[in-house]
């Protein structure tokens, strides 16, 4: 049979222009990623004078898990989780940074080629590990990193633009001119999100904006809106951090609502690890970061497309930052890798019947000799199943009830040995199978 040329020309132009259509329709993602907040610091979880307009609307208009819960409460390996919708057991990314030899510093010149080494020895686990990122842009979408970012050059792992340079000769710890967005200027996002929509291609943004994190030194029209309700200042400056991070989402917002991207835009919402400000110094915390405590662990997630998502607010069921790759791939038509174990945050009747998450807490420097043992560095681990909380370190076992004791202050492992033991059988079965 002889084959039309024109015909088929006409075929295959269609069908591109068929997929080309329905790239254009995939939605666009704006991850938010809080650094350093308390779940309690919103208006929306009803702190008496933190005002986050902004956030507030994003997570009315979405699924809304009010008990969300990091994998880590230290800022690296709870993001390495993040992308890699793994533990940091499993990412081998367990601190912030590498355990130098005694009598070295990593801020000390003769030092520094030392440190280069084993800060590329530190990364190199994460580029072995699967990445929703990088799998995004495998689907054809633009990828921006913005803000705290600790792997390096971000485009080494799946990033199509980055502002931060990762270059750690030249000061790229933890995302060097990246950290400027939000604070100085959010112009980079601007200019990425037009060029998107120029070159009608679906975007994806990390926002790791490095608020309300340290320094606290927002502006002072808004640390003056704090200072005279707040105990002390070092509260109404880390207050007034907070205030400003909400800004930069209202500025985004507005940004995709003048550009007509609001619509097709879903936002995901969590913070890497708590905080709870030390009274009597500047930015400092206490009993928070860090630590296996509520307020080092516990913050409220959300994913929200307004018109789309039908919004729910849920204030029992239990949700993790081990959930968001999982979820972004699957907002986008993309089905997760099997090694991600993360369920999609649009199914609160799925995630009631999990009910279940896990924590690992371990200490802010990693001996990369001793990677092998999941015990070295180890200072916690944590199991929440519905109400109840274990915690178990290697010196005791802590329960709790978080119904009555939502601040995890009251230890009942005494009385209640048998809860203790089938808790702690769950977190070994946890470590066993990752």
């Amino acid at each position: 049979m002889k084959i039309n040329r024109q015909l088929l020309f006409l075929i295959a132009a269609l069908l591109f222009s068929v997929c080309q259509s329905a790239s254009a329709q995939q939605p666009n993602v704006v991850f938010i990623l809080s650094d350093d907040q308390s779940w309690t610091d919103y208006t929306f979880m009803d702190h008496p004078h933190i005002a986050t307009p902004n956030i507030d609307r994003l997570a009315q208009a979405g699924v809304l898990y009010e008990r969300g819960y990091v994998t880590a409460p230290l800022c690296r390996p709870s993001l390495a989780s993040i992308v890699t919708g793994l533990y940091p057991h499993q990412t081998r990314i367990r601190g912030n940074d590498p355990l130098l030899p005694k009598g070295t510093n990593r801020h000390d010149k003769e030092f520094k080629p030392l440190s280069l080494k084993m800060r590329n020895r530190m990364t190199a686990p994460m580029l072995k590990h699967p990445s929703f990122v990088k799998i995004l842009k495998d689907n054809g979408y633009a990828t921006l990193q913005t803000g705290k970012w600790w792997e390096g050059d971000p485009k080494d792992h799946g990033f199509t633009d980055a502002m931060t340079h990762g270059n750690h000769m030249r000061g790229g710890r933890h995302g060097d001119k990246g950290l400027a967005i939000g604070r100085t200027t959010m112009k980079p996002l601007y200019d990425f999100v037009d060029k998107a929509k120029a070159d009608e291609q679906p975007f994806f943004i990390w926002y790791g904006v490095f608020l309300p994190h340290a320094p606290h030194n927002a502006p002072d029209r808004l640390y003056n809106k704090y200072k005279d309700i707040a105990p002390n200042e070092p509260t109404a400056r880390y207050w007034a951090n907070v205030e400003w991070l909400d800004e930069g989402c209202g500025q985004i917002i507005e940004h995709l609502k003048k550009n007509g991207q609001y619509e097709n835009t879903i936002f995901v919402y969590t913070c890497d690890n708590g905080w709870v400000q030390d009274p009597d110094k500047k930015n400092r915390s206490i009993r928070s970061k860090r630590q296996p405590v509520e307020a080092g662990i516990r913050t409220p997630i959300f994913i929200t497309q307004e018109g789309k998502i039908q919004p729910v607010r849920d204030a029992e069921t239990l949700a993790s930052n081990i959930d968001i790759a999982t979820t972004i791939l699957k907002v986008c038509g993309i089905e997760a890798p099997k090694e991600m174990v993360g369920m999609d945050l649009r199914e609160p009747e799925q995630l009631k019947k999990r009910n279940r998450v896990f924590v690992d807490v371990y200490e802010h420097d990693s001996d990369l000799d001793q990677l092998d043992d999941l015990d070295s560095g180890l200072m916690a681990r944590v199991v929440i199943d519905g109400w109840d909380k274990l915690t178990v370190s290697p010196k005791k076992k802590e329960l709790f009830d978080l119904k009555t004791d939502p601040d995890d202050r009251k230890d009942l492992a005494d009385d209640n040995k048998e809860k203790v033991a089938e808790l702690s059988k769950l977190l070994d079965q946890w470590v066993e199978g990752g």
